[in-house]
């Protein structure tokens, strides 16, 4: 019992600690380890209604909007900004080549999300790709010569190095 009270309160701490952003998730029916392709020119693009910055996920008919993140990478609200997108294990991992960070976007309450930002284990990985791979989140670089594993329960990378693609 002491134990599950320390579980319940380090996960409230820790989702505490995020930000919150709007989030129009209108597919119940997605499977919970999803991966959105990005090959090249297929990639979702920002777009602008007003002075809202919002990214699409076509499959599912979600909108991600990005003004609090863009703010957040110093980056002005505008059409046409690439970005990879997985969703694994209900959640959103967000990335584009031109953030500095990636972003997990956590939905939270009826249009609502929570959203932080997770460091790269790499700088400069292009317009990298996710990849589900035996229940592991990996992202790869955009040549697909490196990649890294996520741990999605601690929400950090498990592997800080580089592996090469086929290893």
């Amino acid at each position: 019992m002491k134990k599950l009270f320390l579980i319940l309160l380090t996960s409230s701490i820790i989702a505490g600690c995020a930000s919150t952003t709007t989030f129009e998730q209108t597919c119940l029916t997605c499977v919970s380890s999803q991966r959105f392709s990005c090959k090249k020119g297929e990639c979702p693009e920002s777009f602008m209604v007003g002075n809202d910055c919002y990214v699409t996920i076509i499959e599912t008919g979600e909108n991600i909007y990005l003004n609090d993140i863009l703010k957040e990478e110093q980056i002005q609200p505008r059409n046409g900004i690439n970005f990879s997108i997985a969703k694994y294990n209900g959640r959103y991992f967000l990335y584009s080549d031109s953030f500095t960070k990636m972003w997990l976007i956590i939905p939270h309450k009826k249009n609502i999300v929570k959203y932080k930002s997770i460091e790269l284990p790499e700088k400069n990985l292009g317009l990298a790709v996710f990849e589900i791979n035996e229940k592991l989140l990996r992202i790869y670089d955009q040549n697909r010569e490196r990649f890294y594993i996520f741990d999605d329960e601690k929400d950090k990378w498990i592997n800080n190095k580089s592996v090469k693609a086929g290893e």
